[in-house]
């Protein structure tokens, strides 16, 4: 009985370990940090992935863990990767009353709208509708390490207010919108002709790795964003 239960909590607290990221990962920008507060962040991703793995490997899925996993992916992939646009902008805001360095309070305030629409969203057992937290999440922490070798790219985004202000609008829209996004499962019976979109998605992820670096991140984000666009507009 006490193994069984002990069981039962194994995912929660690889759900418990994520959150635990989330706050070290803020704790890190106010320590002025942000390579370390990237770093919790993508540690984060492999403990939001084993808690569902393990929770569908023990047959413990449960509401309570559906519910956890969600408060943790708000503060680790939205709260925290405000933090690090907040870091990121704040030396370069150009008067003190612009009203766009506050533009980073979107994304927590999306991430959350956008966690709590899919818990009871039917539609998004098999692919998701809007890109998820944790992919958001990710693709933000990487810019902490592109400015080191895209100085000039990181610039424009982040030191233009304007230009940071798009960002953060374009980025907290995608979370909510219902942009349904191609899937990355296989299935069995399935062709490889059918995966031809994820084929050229991992292809495109790898070349831009071996070349850009960090910068294959955001690279990948938005090859997965537009493939989706032009997939349902195509079959429109």
């Amino acid at each position: 009985m006490i193994l069984n239960s002990f069981k039962k909590q194994i995912p929660n607290l690889l759900t418990l370990a994520n959150l635990s990221c989330g706050v070290l990962s803020i704790v890190s920008v106010l320590d002025d940090n942000p390579h370390q507060a990237a770093f919790f962040i993508f540690l984060a991703v492999l403990f939001d992935f084993f808690d569902g793995f393990i929770a569908r490997l023990l047959k413990v899925s449960g509401e309570l863990g559906k519910q956890l996993d969600s408060l943790a992916d708000c503060v680790t992939f939205g709260v925290a990767p405000g933090f690090i646009l907040y870091h990121i902008n704040f030396d370069y805001i150009l008067f003190d009353f612009s009203f766009t360095k506050y533009a980073f309070l979107l994304i927590p305030i999306f991430s959350a709208y956008r966690l709590a629409k899919f818990n009871i969203d039917t539609r998004q057992s098999e692919s998701f509708i809007g890109v998820p937290t944790p992919i958001t999440g990710v693709m933000i922490a990487s810019w902490v390490f592109i400015e080191d070798t895209f100085e000039n790219l990181h610039e424009l985004i982040f030191f233009n207010d304007w230009f940071y202000l798009l960002f953060c609008i374009l980025v907290s829209f995608l979370l909510i919108s219902e942009l349904p996004l191609v899937s990355l499962k296989f299935k069995k019976g399935k062709k490889m002709k059918d995966y031809t979109v994820q084929i050229v998605i991992a292809v495109i992820g790898l070349l831009s790795i071996l070349l850009f670096q960090w910068l294959a991140i955001p690279i990948i984000y938005l090859v997965y964003v537009l493939s989706s666009v032009f997939i349902n507009f195509a079959k429109k």
